[in-house]
């Protein structure tokens, strides 16, 4: 089964379109999805439209589908996506609002040998981060397969548990290669070995913050025994005029060209 691993699409059509345009080159079969379909750009509801269309897996929830899909409280949150989630919430429909909000926090699949989760594994409905080796190490515990997949940082991430290894970190080693992929080249690809766990963060479609403004996602091929982060180019002028346009913060358009 080819796998596409997909998470943080922020309601950026132009950057999902390009994504599922490579998937369909790579013959991606089944997708899964990692939440926070909307918020920060300006196309929700057809970027949830073009999801729910997808042969999807599985599929969690993000802390933007909940904010915009409930009347939750959003204090505390920073005023750029306090601004966007108030405004995604009078674009998209009740149904596509009450769909965003029915998506599990967590799914695990003891037959694929997959985890799934937006945030972390411990709280995922805290909406806690998982950013180095130590946020990695106290989510392992509750990793019962062999791959977790979570997005939420909008940073790429690979951490993997060698159960054998015991030292300061127990274990646990951070992939540097797999966080920045060079401008000239859109892939890395790794073969994961058995008796390890990996944690895997795919980066962000929608908006980049690893300073590299490509869409980023990943490809899993069983049958290969392969995972693969690839990078894509979008039309992100395109993107930031439709958020110009609709008179959403100046910044959140800016930050696309830069990844940041």
């Amino acid at each position: 089964m080819i796998f596409a691993i997909i998470s943080d699409i922020h309601s950026n059509l132009e950057a999902i379109t390009a994504v599922i345009e490579k998937c369909v080159s790579m013959e991606v079969e089944k997708y899964i999805c990692l939440g926070d379909l909307v918020g920060y750009n300006a196309n929700p509801s057809e970027c949830i439209n073009l999801i729910k269309s997808l042969p999807l897996h599985m599929i969690v929830k993000g802390n933007h589908d909940e904010y915009v899909g409930t009347d939750c409280s959003i204090e505390g949150i920073n005023k750029y996506a306090k601004e966007s989630i108030k405004w995604t919430r009078l674009q998209i429909n009740y149904d596509n609002r009450k769909w965003l909000t029915e998506n599990k926090l967590k799914i695990v699949s003891m037959k694929d040998g997959i985890t799934i989760v937006h945030a972390t594994l411990d709280s995922p409905e805290a909406w806690n981060y998982i950013f180095d080796a130590k946020h990695a190490l106290a989510n392992f515990s509750y990793q019962m397969t062999q791959f977790c997949f979570f997005g939420h940082s909008h940073i790429p991430g690979l951490f993997v548990k060698d159960p054998k290894v015991v030292d300061s970190t127990q274990g646990v080693m951070r992939i540097i290669e797999w966080e920045i992929i060079p401008p000239n080249e859109e892939m890395f690809t790794f073969k994961p070995e058995k008796g390890k766990k990996y944690m895997i963060n795919p980066g962000s479609i929608g908006q980049p913050r690893n300073g590299d403004p490509r869409a980023s996602f990943v490809i899993m091929d069983t049958k290969k025994n392969t995972i693969s982060r690839i990078c894509v180019k979008y039309d992100i002028e395109l993107a930031q005029q439709k958020i110009y346009d609709a008179f959403l913060p100046e910044s959140l358009g800016i930050r696309l060209a830069s990844g940041r």
